[in-house]
């Protein structure tokens, strides 16, 4: 009896969802309360308090757990908006929570509802998914060193690398009912179609055009390019070394300040394209000297990789899940949504270049030890956590300065 008593009183509570207390309510119905709490394992007491709100739970979602918390104070936003979280689970389209907060101010919007009255914070969004029984889900379908005691000024001083941007950036998540065994999202079929962006940055602050190469043989005809960018074709989509000496032509020998013909530093991985004859005799002429990365180093000595690569990226990705939000998207032949368009991934990547503050990329040079002061009064700068949306952690830099052969 004592140990029948201890087994049944060490069990753990098991906590019902509404659509497994319905059940048990239907069952109740037909062999009686007794019976279906002891078929079950559920007291008879909490039965019949379950039959009390039987309406209730036969209107709410069949995941909610119980109906203590904090009531949505705009009812009315969240009906629409959990409509449209299901109209984009049915065309398999992603949901991300950045997207719901978009959608919830446009709809309050809609209603009349000032922004001071209602902000749709990431509380908010947590709180509505927890209301409504969604969750965050995965979709299941290169040595030199920098020259020694060499001083240049601040514009002279530049760093040029190549990134991937992507045609598609869908989230690997997307808010969908708890519990579902198949997450869908529906793309256009280009999540791995990309761009190669050769970005330029200068120690003072300043940008030069984005220099994009696009996988193609040719560029479409007619096309006009908006200004701030070059845009360039090549059957592979990568950098090479025709490229890189067009880049210099088109970038790194036209700004402003290559025209004064002052000695300039370029800072560069150690690419092949970057290292050949031809690129250095180029560099040679412009009065540049060439300041190659090690090879596995440039996560902590090229400034674009450590500071503002990441941000970029993020901006691109952004607008793209606005655009993915807030556009009525044609589809295919075959039913897929259609990708971005050439002149909107232009449009994505000015914005997002002009987005990156002038100030983060001056402290970008400083955190990789290239233009602080010599007299060490800034060697501090490479222990400063920076945060641009994304943080930035600090790293120890031991640098040794040596001039390039």
């Amino acid at each position: 009896m004592n140990q029948h008593h201890i087994t049944e009183s060490s069990k753990r509570l098991h906590s019902f969802m509404a659509g497994e207390k319905l059940k048990v309510i239907l069952e109740a119905e037909k062999i009686g309360n007794q019976a279906a709490g002891r078929k079950y394992g559920v007291p008879q007491l909490c039965v019949r308090d379950w039959q009390r709100k039987k309406e209730k739970l036969s209107s709410c979602n069949k995941n909610r757990r119980a109906f203590c918390g904090k009531r949505a104070q705009f009812p009315q936003v969240e009906v629409a908006l959990a409509d449209y979280i299901q109209d984009r689970h049915q065309l398999g389209y992603a949901v991300s929570t950045e997207m719901i907060q978009m959608k919830a101010r446009d709809i309050a919007k809609e209603h009349g509802i000032p922004i001071t009255q209602f902000k749709a914070s990431r509380g908010w969004v947590t709180r509505f998914m927890r209301r409504n029984g969604l969750s965050v889900r995965r979709h299941s379908t290169i040595s030199q060193c920098l020259p020694d005691q060499k001083t240049s000024l601040m514009g002279q001083i530049g760093n040029a690398d190549q990134t991937a941007v992507y045609f598609e950036n869908p989230s690997n998540t997307t808010v969908n009912a708890v519990g579902g065994k198949s997450v869908r999202v529906r793309t256009g079929g280009r999540e791995k179609q990309w761009c190669t962006v050769m970005l330029t940055i200068l120690a003072d602050g300043k940008k030069l055009p984005p220099y994009v190469i696009f996988k193609r043989k040719t560029l479409p005809k007619n096309e006009k390019f908006p200004p701030g960018i070059i845009v360039r074709a090549q059957k592979k989509g990568w950098m090479d070394n025709d490229l890189v000496i067009d880049w210099l032509k088109c970038v790194w020998q036209c700004w402003p300040g290559s025209l004064l013909k002052m000695p300039n530093m370029l800072v560069m991985d150690s690419f092949r394209g970057h290292l050949t004859e031809v690129v250095k005799e180029r560099l040679k002429d412009g009065k540049t000297d060439q300041v190659i990365i090690p090879r596995g180093m440039t996560s902590l000595l090229q400034p674009l990789d450590v500071c503002i690569n990441r941000p970029f990226k993020a901006h691109v990705s952004g607008m793209y899940t606005e655009w993915a939000a807030t556009v009525v998207h044609d589809t295919t032949p075959t039913g897929k949504m259609k990708a971005p368009t050439l002149a909107q991934m232009y449009a994505w990547i000015i914005a997002a270049w002009k987005l990156i503050p002038e100030d983060l990329v001056v402290k970008s040079f400083k955190k990789c030890s290239i233009s602080n002061s010599i007299d060490g009064s800034e060697d501090d700068a490479l222990w400063e956590i920076i945060y641009v949306g994304v943080l930035l952690q600090p790293h120890p830099l031991p640098i040794q300065s040596q001039r390039t052969s």
